[in-house]
């Protein structure tokens, strides 16, 4: 009997040392996550756009803690003590979900389409989170609905639906003062609307010209704009200043920048570059036929039309070295200056008989540079037309005639006076 009340102390011992050290916990349910704001960037994506939603997650239970309750002391003499420790939410993954396949979690380069074990959130403690997103290059125009589904270890789940929306409109060019004709050797001014038809802004607008010729001058080459806000319009000028005349193709490129993707909107144009009230070349005179081995003689008149002098003048053929046995002399006439109403001849001779028979066409121009600028301006002049007979015998034969017919005239005369002489 006393051995058996010897092992039952002995158990109420042991089970008070095991009392000592056990905490008897009680806890109220989970904390509560929620995603308080969100953002996205670009506010618009076009298809094919790249982008950031940006959540702030947060931990909203600011009281949520466990109470911890120790028992020490044995029978009537033990004691509780208790208490409270907070109690974090521990956010597992974070991932999007969508019925489509219009916007997703951009994977590129990590291949990642959620984030793991992102951290624990005190109470009150909130966190920023950026899933990066890519609108899909056949993205139709309309508002999406992505899901954003948060896993909490301790605590309820959350889906919280964003609105991303998806708008093919651009930055557009459009002509606002432009000339469709422009005279030779001076600037005109075109201007541009640079318009931002877009619901939401987009930075780094930037506005280049390129012409398909070097025959035109145009300033400046760009012009940067910066940022354009929605349904904002800028206007920007270029000076053009031609130095031949003609058809002039000019393309005007818009790059921008909508979030960190870049777009590009282009605009073709053209002007035409005429010779009005401008230095001209007249022609004054020139055969319609010249028989081979003969010289064809070529007149031009140039007159300075313009307000204002010019220097270095000159008329020239416009053809290379001797092409298709084109001989002329000069090979070019110099005339110099210029002043307002000045007008000068100049002429050239045809050496015929390297010309095949037939129609020649020998095309002219006139080259003049600015006297204050020292800018060399080339207008296309004039395009002569001989046509080139072989010589006829019927009309060699006249010519002979008509040539001994003198001879003998001359030869008649001669006896004549003579005689006359001796006869005195």
């Amino acid at each position: 009997m006393i051995r058996a009340k010897k092992v039952i102390a002995m158990t109420f011992a042991v089970a008070a040392l095991i009392l000592l050290a056990t905490a008897i916990v009680s806890a109220i349910d989970g904390p509560a996550v929620m995603v308080t704001s969100y953002t996205v960037e670009p506010e618009a994506l076009m298809p094919g756009d790249t982008g950031t939603i940006t959540l702030t997650i947060k931990n909203m239970d600011e009281q949520s803690s466990e109470t911890v309750e120790t028992v020490s002391g044995i029978g009537s003499q033990s004691t509780k003590k208790q208490s409270k420790s907070s109690i974090s939410a521990e956010i597992e993954t974070i991932r999007l979900s969508s019925r489509s396949s219009d916007i997703e979690w951009l994977s590129e380069g990590s291949r990642r389409t959620e984030y793991y074990n992102v951290g624990a959130l005190g109470p009150g403690e909130g966190i920023n989170i950026s899933i990066p997103i890519k609108a899909a290059d056949y993205a139709r125009d309309g508002t999406y609905h992505p899901e954003v589904y948060i896993e909490v270890e301790n605590g309820e789940n959350v889906r919280f639906p964003v609105c991303v929306k998806v708008d093919s409109s651009e930055v557009e060019l459009l002509e606002t003062d432009v000339h469709p004709e422009i005279s030779l050797s001076e600037s005109k001014q075109i201007g541009l609307v640079v318009a931002n038809n877009r619901p939401n802004s987009v930075s780094g607008v930037n506005v280049h010209v390129k012409a398909k010729t070097e025959e035109i001058e145009i300033t400046p080459k760009q012009i940067f704009i910066g940022g354009l806000a929605a349904d904002e319009k800028r206007v920007v000028n270029f000076t053009l200043t031609p130095l031949s005349a003609g058809d002039i193709d000019i393309s005007f490129d818009a790059t921008y920048k909508n979030g960190d993707n870049v777009h590009h909107n282009d605009l073709e144009s053209s002007v035409l570059v005429k010779s009005i009230a401008d230095v001209k070349l007249i022609l004054v005179n020139a055969p319609e036929f010249v028989y081979k081995g003969d010289i064809a003689k070529i007149e031009f008149d140039v007159a300075n039309g313009m307000a204002k002098d010019i220097k270095a003048v000159s008329v020239k053929p416009a053809i290379v070295g001797e092409t298709g046995g084109v001989r002329l002399l000069p090979s070019e006439y110099f005339i110099g200056d210029m002043e307002v109403g000045d007008v000068f001849s100049a002429s050239f001779e045809l050496y015929t008989v390297d010309l095949d028979v037939g129609d020649t066409e020998i095309p002219f121009k006139l080259v003049f540079r600015d006297l204050d600028t020292d800018k060399r301006y080339e207008i296309p002049g004039y395009d002569v037309h001989i046509e080139v007979k072989e010589p006829q015998e019927g009309e060699l034969s006249i010519y002979l005639f008509i040539v001994a017919l003198l001879v003998i005239i001359v030869v008649v005369a001669g006896l004549v006076w003579v005689k006359r002489k001796r006869g005195r």
